[in-house]
């Protein structure tokens, strides 16, 4: 989705997003189940989490260190995500954004600023369009897949909060 912001060469050169560690495996995106199907006849692995929803198998070896570092199955070390960007996650086509539910139940939008590629001025750029023209695509993307929406985290700057609506 911002792909004119930040290239497919600079996140290609990067992948902090598509690397985890035991302690971050939650972060890996949910799958929506014709997406999950379409990666499952393409044989790339994946689990069952605990809230249902479908996402990427991560490999952790046994003898592996805490800090060590689990590659996404469709990320090839060499060129990057193996998938097209129309078959990636919603999550994944979001980055360096979070869709995120705030302390007050309502929708959050958060922004990854340890991302290589958010500069001072990319960053603008990016709250600028995101908390204005792909607002309203980004609702509609919360709406019909819930479970994109992350718990708040503090690696993430909120650029956008909805408030909800009190009730009398």
């Amino acid at each position: 989705m911002l792909t004119h912001l930040i290239s497919a060469a600079q996140c290609a050169s990067c992948r902090l997003c598509c690397n985890f560690r035991r302690t971050s495996a939650w972060e890996t995106p949910a799958l929506t189940p014709e997406l999950a199907e379409r990666l499952r006849a393409r044989g790339i692995p994946l689990r069952t989490r605990e809230d249902g929803s479908t996402t990427f198998a991560l490999h952790f070896p046994d003898d592996a260190p805490e800090n060590f570092c689990a590659n996404c199955p469709a990320l090839d070390p060499t060129t990057g995500c193996t998938l097209p960007r129309s078959a990636r996650p919603i999550e994944c086509r979001l980055w360096p954004l979070r869709l995120m539910r705030a302390p007050s139940g309502g929708l959050a939008l958060g922004l990854y600023d340890a991302c290589p590629a958010v500069s001072p001025v990319v960053r603008e750029q990016i709250i600028r369009e995101a908390t204005g023209a792909l607002l309203p695509e980004l609702r509609r993307i919360a709406n019909e897949q819930p479970r994109t929406i992350r718990p708040i985290h503090p690696a993430y700057s909120i650029i956008w909060e909805e408030v909800p609506q009190q009730t009398h």
